[in-house]
């Protein structure tokens, strides 16, 4: 592309949400009882949740069963609802052992007779990540790839007015289809829900690549602002005796439920299409203004609704500059936010939505007005909540790290990419498909003998035939890479007109935006983390036609490991990163020193911190966490917000007003003289330490406050943040469990692990506890050779204890890092 400015439409985008018009009971007409399940209707259609009562069973079937069969006994199976996955317990819990295999499920289904002659379809909003579905024994239909919907037709396979035996077999083994691999665990099972969808014979097609059957676009023009021109399109199944006898008729309300324009359609080809103006609508302006317009198609019969479907759309433009980044309906608007997975603890990725909730509350506290969704398309719950709330939506497909050299590879990759596409088409929120995660991060090709030249050119010809097809499908929205840094001109070579360091300069731009997983300072030396700002100055001077952001920046952190960081300290990348070691202050530092930079690049479309929240990988091992990546800014259960999840909320969050002191657990210290922090929106802060005013701090950027060489005494420290809003509000913060670390402490904790059955024998703790008891004597007649050498000897001992299998590794961990803050605190 030649011009600097690239403009893309914004159009109505909205949700795959069949908003409800009445609420019946599904009953057959001999009086036959429904299922008991959640039942809800449009006019004309009926959709029906089944999630409750299933039966599962975790394993392949045996040669001589056949779990699919009606006959089969299936009560010794677990009783299960949906949405279910099998890894909730072995899913994040470290070792790299979570089963991956088939997983079986079965409902019994009564079908009343009432339904014969309607069209009846199975929808599930996903499995993972190939499900098989049988009814009554027999084979139906396969769907392979776990993060998008799908419809089965089941019309011609029941049995009207009696039980139905649906079964299916899910299996979530890496084979021949994305992703192949990547940094998060494959979760198995029907992780979200499933409805028996009943229509009319002719009808909006329910089978549309998972998709509601309705598209809505608008031209991106400012030209909106005055008169929208909306296209409405939809894929309608007619019977063959109804085609001289049905109208499809679309129309447009605002958000008061006033109709604003409607029209006739006209069918070409079996796609009803019908044109409207909206005059001066009011726009969907990120999070100012998330103002949403209701679209509504109904297809009738002599005057009778025999099927409708509505969706919440939104009017909005954007464009993207090399050099100025992003901007909505015409203004600059910088987007700063985070990237999410869709796992929690205890829930693996079956998360139900009035669990997921808590998920939206902590982002719109920090303040984000923008989400990556990663490493594929989450639930249309998610993106729901982001059209609600304004928040601007990257999503991409699972294309991590590499391909096969297959035709069914390929052909899936874009099965998937066609998938997501329509079904989330009408949402105003997201304005990017993401074709790529980090291809080449090993290899471009797994298990291949090609050349790199040959891998190189296989990868090019999938990921342009990748951003071709979302171009024909969607070609109002841009199409987004996410780059690995050291494929970074391989990369770049399809998202610039430049060529570097040999990169083939007969390659024609076919990626709009090319965002980075950039990790200066974590997978590098603390010392290269300012080498990050002359990075992006320098690519963006090579590469001045791309359009550049950052998809992924961020930093492990334990919240219960804490450390002084300052000039002293030392972290050097990659065996750091992959240590035990990850204390939440080091976090801190990293966020605080890469905002800083990114705030000096105006160019970048879009920043992602890399996570909002902790998210299982069961192949991870670090961070005194097993099977965790513990980048988040807040925990994986969602309990508790690291430090750094206010250092961004400091950023972003300008409605609320709030102080935060930082190291708040960090309760046991080696030395009386301290550091304090405190994160803050508000211009000024001051601090007072057992009443010893510290005054204002010194503002080390913007929302971070320091003081240095603050007092504390032995225990029972009460230390208090305080500023003023503008209106002359106070807002405080406080802690009061700060002390001076001693060997009772360490004693405390023995006995804490003690009671949690973290060691193998009641000796363990015994023998611990006699070298504590010792150093406790020598602490308080202050013989500091004797701490230390004392304490020397209990690290010995704990190293014995955890080479014999004695003590667990949590234990080892916790106990060695207070002793060695011991032995820092009297050397």
């Amino acid at each position: 592309m030649t011009n600097r400015i690239l403009k893309f439409v914004p159009f109505l985008l909205a949700i795959l949400l069949l908003v409800p018009i009445l609420t019946v009971t599904a009953t057959g007409n001999d009086g036959d009882e429904s299922n008991g399940e959640n039942t809800v209707a449009n006019t004309g259609r009926i959709v029906e949740n089944i999630d409750d009562n299933w039966k599962f069973h975790k394993g392949a079937q045996g040669e001589e069963e056949d779990f699919s069969a009606v006959e089969f006994n299936d009560s010794n199976w677990d009783e299960i609802s949906l949405p279910h996955t099998w890894n909730a317990e072995d899913g994040a819990d470290g070792g790299d052992d979570y089963y991956m295999g088939d997983g079986w499920y079965r409902k019994q289904l009564n079908i009343p007779e009432s339904y014969e002659g309607k069209e009846l379809f199975l929808q599930f909003e996903a499995a993972n990540k190939e499900a098989e579905v049988f009814i009554n024994g027999e084979p139906v239909d396969t769907h392979i790839g776990g993060y998008t919907a799908f419809a089965v037709d089941i019309g011609e396979h029941v049995d009207f007015g009696q039980d139905n035996t649906i079964a299916v077999r899910v299996n979530n083994e890496v084979k021949d289809s994305m992703p192949l691999s990547g940094d998060f665990t494959f979760w198995g099972g029907i992780y979200r829900s499933v409805n028996l969808v009943v229509t009319d014979k002719t009808h909006i097609d329910v089978q549309d690549n998972g998709s509601n059957g309705v598209y809505v676009s608008v031209p991106n023009d400012e030209s909106i602002e005055e008169t929208a021109e909306v296209t409405v399109e939809a894929p309608v199944v007619v019977d063959e005796t109804d085609a001289e006898t049905i109208t499809v008729e679309t129309s447009i309300n605002n958000a008061e439920g006033e109709e604003v324009t409607s029209t006739e359609m006209s069918e070409e080809n079996g796609v009803f299409m019908g044109e409207m103006e909206v005059d001066n609508p009011r726009l969907w302006n990120g999070v100012e203004d998330p103002y949403q317009y209701t679209v509504e198609v109904n297809v009738t019969r002599d005057g009778e609704v025999i099927d409708q479907v509505t969706d919440e759309v939104g009017f909005r433009y954007f464009s993207v500059d090399p050099d100025e980044g992003f901007f909505l309906n015409g203004e600059s608007y910088p987007l700063r936010g985070v990237n999410i997975h869709q796992d929690r603890e205890g829930y693996g990725n079956a998360v139900p939505e009035d669990v997921r909730e808590e998920d939206f509350e902590l982002i719109e506290e920090i303040g984000a007005n923008t989400i990556r969704v990663a490493h594929y398309p989450h639930s249309q719950y998610v993106f729901d909540k982001a059209d609600e709330m304004g928040l601007v939506v990257y999503t991409e497909i699972p294309f991590v790290n590499e391909m096969t050299s297959t035709t069914e590879f390929a052909e899936n990759a874009e099965q998937q990419l066609t998938e997501m596409i329509k079904q989330n088409y009408n949402h105003p929120s997201i304005v990017t498909w993401g074709v790529h995660n980090e291809i080449g991060y090993n290899d471009f090709v797994l298990d291949s003998d090609l050349t790199e030249e040959e891998q190189y050119e296989m990868a090019t010809e999938l990921v342009q035939r990748l951003s071709e097809t979302a171009k024909e499908l969607d070609p109002e929205r841009l199409v987004t890479q996410a780059i690995v840094q050291s494929q970074i001109d391989e990369n770049l070579d399809w998202g610039s007109d430049e060529s570097q360091n040999g990169g083939n300069d007969e390659i024609d731009k076919f990626i709009d935006l090319s965002s980075m997983n950039l990790y200066y300072g974590w997978y590098s030396p603390k010392s290269a983390t300012p080498e990050l700002d002359n990075f992006l100055t320098d690519l963006h001077e090579t590469y001045p036609d791309a359009v550049l952001g950052i998809s992924e920046y961020g930093a492990g952190g334990h919240p219960h490991q804490h450390d002084i960081v300052d000039e002293d300290f030392e972290w050097n990348g990659m065996e750091d990163s992959r240590s035990d070691w990850h204390p939440e202050e080091y976090q801190n530092f990293y966020h605080e020193e890469n905002y800083n930079i990114i705030e000096d690049h105006p160019e970048l479309w879009a920043t992602h911190v890399w996570n909002m929240f902790d998210f299982g990988s069961d192949d991870r091992d670090e961070g005194n966490n097993p099977g965790i990546n513990d980048k988040g800014l807040v925990s994986y259960d969602r309990q508790l917000k690291k430090d750094s999840f206010y250092f961004y909320k400091a950023q972003w969050n300008e409605e609320d007003p709030f102080v935060y002191i930082t190291s708040r657990r960090y309760t046991e210290r080696p030395e009386s003289t301290t550091p304090v922090k405190v994160y803050s929106n508000l211009d000024e802060v001051t601090l007072t330490v057992n009443g010893v005013d510290y005054g204002k701090g010194e503002k080390q950027q913007t929302g971070v406050f320091v003081w240095d060489n603050v007092e504390l005494n032995a225990d029972d420290n009460v230390v208090v943040a305080t500023a003023d809003t503008a209106d002359g509000e106070n807002v405080t913060d406080s802690v009061n469990n700060w002390g001076i670390i001693n060997a009772t402490d360490i004693k405390t904790l023995v006995d804490n692990l003690e009671e949690e059955g973290e060691f193998a024998n009641d000796d363990v703790a015994r023998s611990l506890n006699i070298h504590l008891n010792a150093i406790n004597r020598f602490e308080d007649v202050g013989q500091a050779d004797k701490v230390v050498k004392h304490m020397e000897s209990f690290n010995h001992l704990l190293d014995h204890q955890n080479e014999d299998d004695l003590i667990s590794k949590k234990a080892y961990n916790n106990l060695k890092y207070k002793a060695d803050t011991l032995i820092e605190k009297w050397e």
